[in-house]
């Protein structure tokens, strides 16, 4: 909620000043995933069940895996946003597919964990059952 609040509702009197701090703001979440994609160690994030605006953090890491039920989801188009905090950088990077990136991004369809694996956004599909018993 603070952040939608921050994000739809910017300070400022006027608009330069209002797209400037808009501008602050996202540079401030763009960056909280840049440390991540930067950072020297390994980060592995593992994906069950949806993932829903959550594909600008797991393009940022180094090694992603799923189970069978993970779908994978480009929300902000629903909302009337753009994926400006590192989808649209890093997904066609990932996926190599500019056309499929275009795909999610515009049309906020679900991938699911199969599609994910054989465009390359997950490496590894585990059974779902598997981590359910972890």
């Amino acid at each position: 909620m603070d952040m939608a609040s921050e994000v739809l509702k910017p300070e400022g009197d006027g608009m330069a000043r209002t797209s400037w701090n808009m501008r602050r703001i996202i540079a401030m979440y763009q960056e909280t995933f840049t440390v991540i994609e930067k950072c020297l160690k390994p980060v592995v994030v593992a994906v069950q069940g949806a993932c829903v605006g959550g594909v600008d953090l797991i393009t940022a890491c180094d090694i992603r895996l799923c189970t069978q039920d993970a779908w994978f989801q480009v929300k902000e188009v629903d909302i009337g946003l753009a994926a400006d905090v590192g989808t649209l950088q890093r997904l066609p990077k990932v996926i190599g597919s500019r056309s499929l990136v275009n795909e999610l991004a515009l049309t906020a369809r679900k991938m699911y964990a199969d599609e994910a694996k054989e465009s390359g956004l997950v490496s590894r599909v585990f059974p779902t059952t598997v981590w359910q018993r972890a």
